[in-house]
């Protein structure tokens, strides 16, 4: 009797470990692994002249989107720099990228560029436009280098290099019904803004080059 509750323990304790092996490979399991983490940046202009410094509250985050196919992700600046959330889709691999198309009409919306004005619209079927920076964003080339950056504390990790061009124009709002359910006050007319079209301005078009490392966390390595 004893033998077997020993063997019951054991077999216990093995089914558990393999259940959390499982687990940490489905929270690993991406098809954008080789892209996904957070990455120190620094910001200059196509001539080297310096834009934004490292500064270890600003991170670049690439990350899978719902999809989770290659090539397909999130970039987020965090509102550090451009206030840049966009999805790319890109040609190549980690290792050498860019992406599929650079012209506007093929990108998507930077969300923090279409976030509707504060003001609330007085009627129905009304439009306003908005200026907006950074209304679509494209890489033009992007490498990130398995070890190939040695921290501020002499830590190795990947390196991050991207050209990037930003996208700037004219965002138009139009104005829509409040659902009775989502007013303040049933009983009363209420009216939102919601996203009509966006239309590019050439003549603000940006660049930029991206240099940086993945983030370690390690304190030795912190700007």
């Amino acid at each position: 009797m004893k033998n077997i509750f020993l063997y019951l323990i054991g077999a216990c304790i093995s089914l558990s470990l393999v259940s959390c092996d499982d687990t940490a490979l489905d929270d690993w399991d991406s098809a954008v692994l080789d892209y996904s983490g957070s990455y120190l940046y620094q910001v200059s202009e196509p001539d080297g002249t310096l834009v934004a410094d490292y500064d270890n509250e600003q991170k670049l985050e690439f990350y899978n989107t719902s999809a989770d196919v290659a090539n397909e992700l999130w970039i987020d600046d965090h509102d550090k720099v451009f206030e840049l959330r966009s999805k790319f889709f890109f040609d190549g691999d980690a290792g050498s990228f860019k992406s599929k198309s650079i012209a506007f009409a093929d990108l998507t919306n930077n969300e923090k560029a279409i976030v509707v004005p504060d003001n609330k619209p007085l009627k129905l079927d009304t439009l306003t436009v908005v200026p907006r920076d950074y209304i679509r964003a494209a890489i033009v080339e992007g490498k990130i280098i398995k070890n190939g950056a040695t921290t501020l504390g002499k830590n190795i990790t990947d390196s991050l290099y991207m050209s990037i061009v930003l996208y700037s124009g004219n965002v138009t709002f139009k104005s829509e019904e409040v659902p009775v359910e989502y007013r303040s006050n049933p009983d009363k007319e209420e009216f939102k803004w919601v996203l009509d079209a966006v239309a590019y301005d050439a003549t603000k078009d940006e660049s930029y080059l991206i240099s940086g490392h993945r983030y370690t966390g390690f304190t030795e390595d912190d700007y």
